[in-house]
């Protein structure tokens, strides 16, 4: 295993696009995940990743279409103050849904273009342009006012076999408006044979009033600040965002935070000091993770938009405790309880490491919601699981062969611990008996 020092604690997440396919090998050791966003990753380019990603552990997650309205095909480049335009004619869109009425919003490009619906005639919408702006193929449409199917679309679901059958770690549904989504997500998932955890973007006001619920059968959370920022007024954004990341780690769950963290990045090779801020705050605020779009995907400087994540998460998680917040689980369990122990194990003894067995991922994710300054080494027997763990905050993930008995488990812990510290004291966590794949033991060892 590498020298721990070398480990930054918040977890890379990059979208694969043109811009970093190019001079991928420069940042396939900087990042921990690569995303692909199913709205436009063509499977034959993704095929073409899928030996790297997997030689080096990078997770690998997929970003299913879900609900998102796009623009199919457009007849006008561009549309001017008041005039008029006909969805279905000047403007084609993927589809429209049937509860869309006179007076509600169409806003495409993340809002930057702005139309206000008059009229419905023969299934046709026309619509009164307010703000205007360049129109562009593929360019998504919001409808704040509108209602949506919660059905699983049959692109989608191709697209899940194929990330099942290529064994990707995560599938992340866009527009999920309730519990049920999800639900009905894990039951493909299962259907097909597949180990894929769901991921939740929450991007929709509806969203947003179901979080709660949409978060207990979730395995994680995105926030997907782009669509969002539309969907409810900006100014409410930071507040939101904070309240779901709260949430999330009240639960147990993994935090995504995306969506312009890196903007300025795309055109210049510098960011701005607001950029710079956002990410510590996101850090600070209990965000496991954070993700790159436009910069990878569009961008002039994807490599060094990366790196500045790098850097800018390492300066800001130097010395996590100093702000940390505060901390409870919402769910009195066990597992929530070995969590607790092992804080206070840690602020009262300041192991060196903790080292945690696990066939799920859960222990170390539960246990890394209490931001420790040490790292976490989690043991993971299967490769799935181990790539899982590398989007898990303060996490380092080592494979074994598999989880035996709590004398073979101590064993290779202590192993793992010489070889990572010289001295001092460390924590284990186990399960006993073997094969009850639970945690409930902890021992703490010295060297």
């Amino acid at each position: 295993m590498e020298d721990i020092s070398k480990y930054r604690k918040t977890k890379i997440l990059v979208t694969m696009g043109p811009s970093i396919e190019r001079d991928f090998s420069k940042i396939s050791d900087i990042i921990d995940g690569v995303r692909f966003n199913m709205s436009h990753a063509p499977k034959a380019e993704i095929l073409e990743f899928l030996e790297i990603l997997n030689k080096k552990n990078i997770s690998k997650l997929m970003d299913l279409k879900g609900n998102k309205i796009r623009i199919k095909e457009v007849n006008r480049d561009k549309l001017f103050e008041n005039e008029r335009v006909i969805f279905g004619k000047d403007i084609v869109p993927n589809y429209m849904p049937k509860c869309i009425e006179k007076g509600h919003r169409i806003l495409i490009n993340d809002g930057k273009v702005v139309l206000i619906v008059e009229n419905i005639e023969n299934d046709q919408i026309i619509a009164k342009v307010i703000v205007g702006g360049i129109l562009i193929k593929n360019m998504g449409v919001n409808l704040p006012e509108s209602c949506f199917p919660s059905t699983i679309s049959k692109e989608d679901i191709e697209n899940i076999k194929f990330a099942i059958e290529n064994d990707f770690e995560y599938l992340a549904l866009s527009f999920v408006r309730t519990k049920e989504e999800i639900e009905n997500l894990k039951d493909v998932i299962r259907f097909y044979g597949g180990k894929c955890s769901v991921i939740a973007k929450i991007e929709t006001k509806e969203g947003l009033k179901n979080i709660s619920e949409i978060l207990d059968v979730s395995d994680g959370v995105m926030i997907a600040r782009g669509d969002l920022g539309v969907e409810i007024p900006i100014e409410y954004l930071p507040t939101i965002q904070k309240d779901i990341i709260k949430l999330a780690n009240e639960k147990g769950k993994l935090v995504i935070t995306a969506t312009q963290m890196l903007d300025s990045m795309v055109n210049n090779p510098y960011p701005t000091r607001a950029e710079v801020t956002d990410i510590a705050n996101a850090i600070f605020d209990g965000t496991d993770c954070l993700m790159l779009s436009n910069e990878t995907t569009i961008g002039k400087y994807p490599i060094e938009s990366v790196k500045t994540l790098d850097r800018v998460s390492r300066v800001s998680e130097c010395d996590i405790s100093k702000h940390r917040k505060e901390f409870h689980f919402e769910k009195k369990t066990v597992y929530a309880g070995i969590a607790y122990a092992v804080d206070a194990l840690y602020r009262n003894l300041n192991p060196k490491i903790v080292i945690t067995p696990t066939t799920s991922g859960k222990t170390p994710l539960r246990i890394s919601k209490f931001r420790f300054n040490s790292p976490i080494i989690a043991l993971a027997p299967t490769q799935i699981v181990f790539r899982k763990l590398r989007l898990i905050w303060g996490v380092i993930p080592h494979k074994i062969d598999e989880i035996g008995d709590v004398d073979e488990v101590l064993l290779i812990s202590r192993e793992i611990a010489k070889e990572l510290v010289k001295s001092g004291i460390y924590i284990v966590t186990l399960g006993h008996p073997k094969g009850e794949k639970k945690t409930n033991v902890i021992k703490v060892e010295n060297i």
